[in-house]
């Protein structure tokens, strides 16, 4: 009994020491060194940002029509006796070419006609004041002889009273002294009457008049002259034909202005007008698509060729396409066929195809390359070699280039590289960028 108590004394001093060995063991152990790692970074491509001179420019497609498109219509009818051997669809004829001749007789006849009436109003009217003069002339003789009668009337009553002279006798005088009166009166109303008879012929020969000029214009208009030089387009009348008035017998079309109307998108258009200048007007002038200082030009391309012409912008359309969302742009082009070398430049022709370009105010823009651009953000790398979003507004966009606007400084490093993801703050690390990557558009 005493042994076994001896020998559990002994157990608890040993595992004290073995608890205090196993502490110290832990305490004093080494620790594995540690290695310290470094934040991954993305390799990127940067570029430095800055402001350019940029011309606007947007791009269009239309096609060519003549801005003078004329419709031959004969303003009288009649059987046609002569047409030019070159009024041919594609021939080209100068101005005041004798394109159509209507046979002519029957206009003759009624300015013959015309000038007759004319001439014998023009009788009538002479007779009318002679006549006038010889009835002022007769008023006066008659006058004087009723003064004469008058006397002897008054002569003849003093001799009725002395019974020098019969009662008949007196009274026959008496009616003499009437009858002279009568025709005063008669010539008299004759007298008055003469200015509306002559107001009535002056009328009618006025009428005659207007009828021979008349006739004279339709005797004019049966020869059917070209105003300007132009290209026929369409021929509907043959000789020998019997034509009527106003209808189509030929279309022709001008060459030496031509036009191109150009549809253009809402948006191109807005773009174009932030860079123009307010043109100065005059005060109750109107406003005038030729002031705003907009350039073009317009582009004929094939596939072994390209041809351009410089055009003006001549006016804007009224209506905007509620399908397309577009509004027509007409340019205008001025062409002396004359001076065309043959080989070297085509003209231009009706229904030709073309690209237009229309180009605006210069102005700096904060140009970045199409690449660069994310939606509506910008990969910037801040001072930190730190990727940081900003937000930008696309202004417009052309030859591979965007125009954009937002909070910008110039020499901040535009990332060139497509990261995913972009994460805000994410390390970066640089490479040099393409010396070929430039700025300008």
């Amino acid at each position: 009994m005493s042994s076994y108590k001896g020998k559990r004394w002994y157990f608890f001093p040993a595992l004290a020491v073995g608890i205090l060995v196993l502490v110290l063991v832990v305490k004093l152990r080494s620790h594995p060194p540690l290695e310290l790692q470094s934040e991954p970074s993305k390799l990127v491509e940067v570029t430095p940002l800055k402001q350019v001179p940029v011309i606007a420019q947007i791009d269009a497609f239309g096609r060519v029509s003549p801005k003078i498109q004329w419709q031959l219509l004969p303003e009288v009818g009649g059987r046609v006796v002569y047409k030019h051997p070159d009024l041919a669809v594609g021939k080209i004829l100068p101005k005041d070419t004798l394109l159509l001749a209507i046979d002519p007789l029957d206009y003759q006849i009624r300015l013959a006609q015309a000038q007759a009436d004319r001439k014998a109003l023009e009788g009538q009217l002479a007779g009318k004041e002679l006549q006038l003069k010889n009835l002022q002339l007769s008023i006066q003789i008659e006058t004087d002889r009723y003064q004469l009668v008058k006397s002897d009337l008054k002569r003849k009553e003093t001799l009725r009273k002395q019974n020098l002279i019969s009662q008949s006798e007196l009274d026959g005088e008496k009616q003499n002294l009437l009858a002279q009166q009568q025709k005063l009166q008669e010539l008299d109303n004759s007298l008055n009457l003469m200015p509306n008879e002559t107001d009535i012929l002056k009328a009618q020969l006025q009428q005659a008049i207007a009828r021979e000029e008349e006739a004279k214009s339709q005797l004019a208009k049966t020869e059917i002259r070209q105003p300007f030089e132009g290209r026929v387009a369409e021929v509907n009348v043959e000789n020998n034909q019997v034509v009527s008035p106003q209808q189509v017998l030929a279309r022709i079309n001008g060459i030496e202005m031509m036009e191109v109307e150009a549809q253009v998108s809402l948006a191109d258009v807005m773009t174009l007008m932030k860079t123009v200048n307010q043109p100065k007007a005059e005060i109750g002038q109107l406003p005038r698509a030729e002031a705003l200082g907009l350039t073009a030009e317009i582009t004929l391309k094939g596939a072994t060729y390209a041809f351009s012409w410089p055009a003006a912008i001549n006016r804007i359309g009224e209506t905007v396409d509620p399908t397309l969302a577009t509004v027509s742009v007409v340019l205008q082009v001025e062409q002396e066929y004359r001076e065309l070398k043959i080989g070297q430049s085509p003209p231009l022709v009706n229904g030709m195809f073309v690209s237009a370009r229309i180009k605006g105010g210069e102005r700096n823009y904060w140009m970045v390359p199409e690449r660069a651009l994310h939606g509506d953000k910008l990969y910037i790398m801040n001072q930190d070699n730190r990727l940081q979003l900003v937000d930008v507004q696309v202004l417009f966009r052309q030859e591979g280039q965007a125009a954009v606007d937002g909070e910008l400084v110039e020499g901040m490093q535009l990332v060139l590289t497509d990261l995913i993801p972009a994460v805000n703050g994410m390390a970066l690390r640089t490479q040099p960028s393409d010396p070929k990557e430039g700025m300008q558009p």
